[in-house]
């Protein structure tokens, strides 16, 4: 059944809901968000499999995208606001596949204002909602301004703005939250089923970038401030050996290429070595349908 507060995202599919840019006047807002992002750096560090040629520079500059999406709001965001996104229930989509159903919240956000609502999957364009979005009290985003009973509501069933998403595993929606004034601009990142490891306060994720897992986000956090992380990286059988640069924080990311020469599919795997962890991801890559790394442009 049709839900008017519901924006379904098919990421596995590739099945998306798009409304014309122009009708909202988003398309130079958009191109402002992604300048911006490439402003910051020209490229991701990157690690290629021996046997495999560089990737392209345009590619290496959609990865690099991705990987600061949450992070790059600058001026037009000063306090730091987040999206944030809880999970309200599963449901079985026409296909017979689960979708997980999420409410969104961006606490802090002005109650005065209204806002567009962006998505960006790892393959496609950056697209926009059609219709306006308020926020209440909590955070909590709505389709129409709340009413006085709903300012301080946590969940507002029929009226709360809410994302049906189905995702392979470690895949990423990226959304954006943009006030219609042009004076805000909030990321946030969904990833349903992540592909995660934790040892003793050290974390890697491995997350999927391209396709088939042609190009693969590596992510750390909780490692040494401004330290070399040593890491391994293998796909079938071939292993190369990288460094991790962490920031102030201990966060690091960087890009690989699992894509083995006369390998059509495998699995993946990296290994970060902190002074008292060594947590391992594992993700497969390539199926029938694989091609060679692609970029597309938001």
């Amino acid at each position: 059944m049709y839900s008017p507060s519901r924006l379904f995202v098919t990421v596995s599919l590739c099945v998306l809901l798009y409304s014309p840019i122009l009708s909202r006047g988003q398309s130079s807002k958009k191109s402002d968000v992604f300048n911006h992002l490439a402003k910051q750096s020209d490229a991701i560090s990157y690690s290629v499999f021996n046997g495999q040629s560089a990737p392209a520079k345009e590619l290496l500059t959609l990865l690099e995208r991705q990987a600061r999406w949450d992070e790059e709001a600058g001026p037009l965001n000063p306090s730091g606001l987040r999206l944030r996104f809880e999970m309200i229930d599963e449901q079985v989509t026409p296909g017979g596949g689960v979708a997980e159903r999420y409410r969104v919240f961006v606490e802090g956000a002005p109650e005065n204002k209204v806002f567009a609502f962006e998505f960006w999957p790892m393959d496609k364009p950056l697209s926009v909602d059609p219709r306006d979005i308020y926020v209440n009290a909590q955070g909590l985003l709505m389709i129409h301004k709340p009413k006085p009973e709903q300012e301080t509501s946590f969940k507002a069933a029929g009226d709360e703005f809410d994302i049906l998403l189905t995702t392979d595993s470690a895949e990423p929606m990226r959304y954006l939250l943009s006030s219609m004034d042009g004076q805000l601009k909030v990321f946030g990142t969904l990833v349903p089923r992540p592909v995660v490891s934790e040892d003793k306060g050290c974390r890697l994720e491995a997350r999927v970038a391209q396709p088939g897992a042609s190009a693969v986000l590596i992510i750390a956090d909780g490692f040494p401030a401004k330290a070399r992380i040593p890491l391994v990286l293998e796909s079938e059988g071939v292993i190369e050996s990288g460094i991790l640069d962490t920031n102030a924080d201990g966060h690091a990311v960087m890009a690989d290429f699992p894509y083995v020469p006369g390998k059509a599919q495998g699995v993946f795997r990296a290994s970060a070595e902190g002074p008292n962890c060594i947590p391992t991801v594992v993700l497969p890559w390539g199926a029938a349908t694989h091609a060679a790394p692609k970029a597309q442009q938001p």
